[in-house]
């Protein structure tokens, strides 16, 4: 047996999954970004890459790669991230898009990244040319496999159709067999249609580092590429203790055609921590190497799968992170600092082919500006592979990293060399990585509370300043209590260990058989076989509590509210009709497995003035609407008896779910669709519904969990909810002022949530979903569209316009005045809109389909009388003081008027 030909199960995982790497070489400031960074361009509709050019003010939607414009954000967690696809994580491109980077608490305009970016380094044994034998793919030589429209980021949540964790979703006899990516990954004939969808909010994307737009991009040095695709994953929580990180999943698989070897996966790490209404508030930033890290204990209790009083009545919790803070909290403007978590990577408990445990391959804080030969970041690839391996230019064992303990050694910088850090870590070596097999890299960026007031410690744990970090450790053990999960059940065809304490299972290639020990087998000098017949279960981390019988340990695990609803926000002559479907009353607990949904609850934020640095409302912008409350003695669906007492199996018999209003005790019906009536029995196919691909009525058949004594769970185990799509409910606001922005967000509220509560088990807790929303989802009420010719003039608001207007917003990339003047009273049907100078210069030219500054169509629906004008010329310019003519041309005629320009 060849040395790579083993193959090992850790719990459910195979060995070698996806190899990930982030690279970005850094530049003298986080403001002077890489130079693989500079000249991003934006596609043209066609896809070829071109100098970003913009229609009606706004970038193209779904550009390829996704770095522009309003983005993926991460938004239900109070960790507000940005995903790209484009081998970075953050917004490093501020001329090109205003989304924050990593904001905390939500919108707060408080930066705690600027980015991080991906790299993987290895030995190709195959390179003719002995020059680039060692190579590292970095940062955005990561892109998209092909500019066709389905190689974008796509978002899901847990619960999501077809996204369900552990099941079989098209009951073909696999589990979870592809990824959301747009694509028919089993060869089914169905795209995405059996995927795991982890957490609140999730975006998933694929890259290449071997595409054209890569190889033949104008970086410093030329890309030589291995042939790898990458599977990055991010998620958010919701869940208070799960909602101060946001994680990343990288899998790299190696479809080079050959073998690599000497494999490492590598980030380089620029956490800037300040707010951004402050000049350079990156430059005072300070390294701290050796925070959070440690081994904490937990103790375990009967309820915990893996808990035996004498050989487990203890777990330990692994954490591995380093992070960076601000030298004195900017006069309390700055209250917390930014941990870069290594949750956990592919391993090899053998030790043949990769690490033995999860933990750094090397770490090193570097200063901007220093050259590689003095200590300072690599800038070519050859470089960059010898810091992946060892951390420093000439060493020969890897740096910053005690080799007994694998904890982050390297001291804490001194407080009068504040700058502007940047760092660089990595996990490896892996070696001899076939064609094929994959390597998988978990990290979080988790942002909580610094203490500044108290006195620095050189660690995490002891000593006279542990009070200082005590949030920010408390923040990574849950975020590691969340991504290593609990032992449940196992899913279809998932193998399982045989014994308590063996967490790795090992079989043996076809015809083949081997001996093997652990820890155990050794103490008793019997080793034992491993063959092809099946797994062999081994100890090899000498830990009883690793490792359940029977039992799966399922990763990415935290209790959760339910998800937020999809929702539709149309605006209407001084009215915002909100409309939603009952996604939040069919999605069970990922914890759990119990639907616990309670209540809805109408969120509405105004007056948003787009401060410095923010990407949507600020959380004291937010005002509660309505709440409405499931009758939560609503009898669940039951087969019913009949006259000689049989069961007689229901069909699907629904009763419409009543919502009563907590503050008006309103009730709120579905939607009146017909032929369904509002307020009436739902029963069987009277109202429109989602389907399966049979066309049979797609329903939730499960547990369901409720209430009737407060602090009382009540499980109804066969509770039977038809899915149905956005308009199963509406609200409309009618407080509102035409030409104003506003945001909703309606959330989902649960009955009997859980979290480990001061160290307890089974305490309920109710848990909302985050109210949030970024600023393309804000929405502006019109006014109603002129009828006939005869109806009220065209007219301009404000007029004459004083060089302000109400609803004024800070000017951004993407909105370079802030401002508008409106039209009122547009006619019905398509128009064209030309305004002209009082000489008769042509000074702009809208039109109905043209786009405004909020990615949003002028004319946003068939009743909308209202066009918009961010005072720029067709040439791009800002219009001056002067007396305008306006001229809109549609099929009722033209029609004229002016107005006034005061600067």
């Amino acid at each position: 047996m060849t040395r790579s030909a083993l193959r090992v199960v850790r719990g459910t995982a195979l060995f070698l999954g996806a190899v990930l790497t982030f690279a970005l070489a850094p530049g003298a400031s986080a403001r002077v970004t890489d130079k693989d960074l500079e000249g991003m361009v934006a596609p043209t509709a066609s896809g070829d890459e071109q100098p970003g050019s913009l229609r009606g003010g706004h970038y193209t939607p779904q550009a390829v790669p996704e770095i522009n414009g309003p983005g993926r954000v991460s938004t239900v967690g109070n960790v507000w991230l940005k995903t790209t696809n484009i081998g970075v994580m953050g917004n490093p491109f501020p001329a090109n898009s205003s989304d924050p980077s990593a904001q905390w608490p939500g919108p707060s305009g408080n930066e705690y990244l600027f980015y991080w970016g991906f790299w993987v380094g290895a030995k190709n044994p195959e390179a003719a040319d002995p020059t680039v034998v060692r190579r590292v793919s970095h940062n955005t030589e990561w892109r998209p496999p092909t500019l066709a429209p389905e190689d974008r980021i796509y978002q899901s949540y847990d619960g999501q159709v077809g996204g369900a964790r552990d099941i079989d979703d098209d009951e073909d006899g696999h589990v979870d067999e592809e990824f959301y990516n747009g694509k028919d990954d089993d060869n089914d004939g169905a795209i995405d249609e059996d995927y795991a969808a982890i957490s609140q909010q999730m975006f998933t994307c694929e890259m290449r580092d071997d595409t054209d737009q890569a190889v033949n991009a104008n970086f410093a040095e030329k890309h030589v590429p291995f042939g790898l695709l990458l599977r990055q994953s991010t998620f958010a929580f919701a869940v208070p203790g799960a909602n101060d990180f946001t994680a990343v999943n990288y899998e790299v698989t190696n479809q080079s055609g050959h073998d690599l070897d000497s494999v490492f996966v590598g980030f380089v790490v620029d956490q800037d921590v300040g707010p951004t209404s402050l000049d350079r508030y990156f430059s005072d930033d300070l390294a701290e190497p050796r925070v959070p890290q440690g081994d904490f204990f937990q103790v375990l209790t009967a309820q915990d799968a893996n808990y035996d009083p004498e050989l487990c009545p203890n777990d330990t919790i692994h954490v591995r992170g380093f992070s960076v803070t601000d030298d004195d909290g900017d006069l309390g403007r700055t209250t917390a600092a930014s941990s870069f978590l290594l949750l956990g990577h592919t391993t090899d408990p053998t030790g043949i082919k990769g690490p033995r445990r999860v933990g750094f391959r090397m770490y090193r804080a570097y200063l901007p500006g220093t050259p590689f030969v003095q200590g300072g970041g690599p800038t070519v690839d050859l470089e960059r592979f010898q810091t992946l391996a060892f951390g420093l230019n000439g060493a020969t064992t890897p740096i910053g990293i005690d080799p007994v303990t694998g904890l982050i050694s390297e001291e804490r910088p001194d407080e009068s060399t504040k700058t502007d850090y940047f760092a660089i870590c990595s996990v490896g070596p892996y070696l001899n990585w076939q064609n094929g097999e994959k390597i998988s890299v978990q990290v979080a960026l988790a942002v909580q509370r610094c203490d500044y007031s108290r006195p620095v410690t050189d660690g995490a744990t002891g000593g006279p300043g542990q009070e200082r970090y005590a949030a920010m450790v408390a923040n990574a053990i849950e975020a590691q209590k969340t991504f290593r999960g609990k032992y449940m059940p196992p899913g279809l065809n998932i193998p399982v260990p045989d014994a308590r304490g063996r967490e790795t299972g090992l079989i043996a290639p076809p015809g083949t058989r081997f001996e093997r020990a652990d820890c155990h087998d050794e103490d008793a000098g019997l080793p034992r076989e491993v063959n092809d017949d099946g797994y062999t279960w081994f100890d090899f981390d000498c830990n009883y509590c690793t490792g359940v019988a029977g039992m799966t340990l399922k990763s990415w695990l935290a209790a959760a509210p339910p998800p937020s609803p999809d929702l539709r926000l149309t605006p209407g002559d001084r009215k915002v009709t909100l409309e939603w479907d009952n996604l939040s009353e069919i999605t069970p607990d990922p914890s759990t497995g119990l639907v616990d949904f309670k209540a809805y609850r109408i969120w509405k934020a105004s007056n948003f003035t787009r401060p410095v640095g923010s990407s949507g409302p600020s959380e004291e912008l937010w005002a509660l609407l309505a709440e409405f409350k499931l009758f939560d003695y609503l009898t669940p669906l039951r087969d019913s008896v009949d006259t000689t007492g049989d069961s007689v199996p229901d069909t699907i018999r629904l009763t419409a779910p009543v919502l009563l209003n907590t503050q008006t005790n309103q009730r709120l019906f579905p939607i009146d669709i017909a032929p369904c009536k509002v307020g009436t029995t739902l029963i069987n196919g009277d109202c429109p519904r989602a389907t399966t691909a049979q066309g049979d009525t797609a329903y939730y058949d499960g547990p369901r969990s409720y209430q009737i004594t407060p602090g009382v769970a009540v499980v109804e185990p066969h509770y039977k909810v038809a899915i149905y799509p956005i308009g199963r409910y509406r609200y409309e606001d009618p407080n509102v002022q035409n030409g104003f922005v506003y945001f909703y967000s309606v959330t989902g509220k649960d009955s009997t949530g859980q979290r480990d509560v001061n160290g307890g088990r089974g305490n309920l807790a109710e848990q909302e979903g985050r109210r949030s929303a970024v600023e393309s989802n804000g929405v502006t009420p019109q006014s109603a569209t002129a009828l006939a010719a005869s109806d009220t003039a065209i007219y301009v608001v404000p007029n004459p316009y004083r060089g302000s207007a109400q609803w004024d917003l800070t000017p951004n990339a993407a909105d370079p005045t802030g401002t508008h003047i409106d039209f009122y009273n547009m006619p019905a049907g398509q128009w064209t809109l030309r305004i002209f100078t009082i000489s008769g210069d042509l000074v702009q030219t809208i039109r109905y389909d043209d786009l405004q500054t909020n990615g949003k169509a002028q004319k946003e629906n068939a009743a909308d009388g209202q066009a918009s004008w961010n005072l720029i010329s067709r040439n791009g310019q800002d219009v001056v003081s002067g007396i305008y003519i306006f001229s809109v041309e549609s099929e009722a005629g033209t029609s004229r008027g002016k107005f006034v320009i005061i600067r």
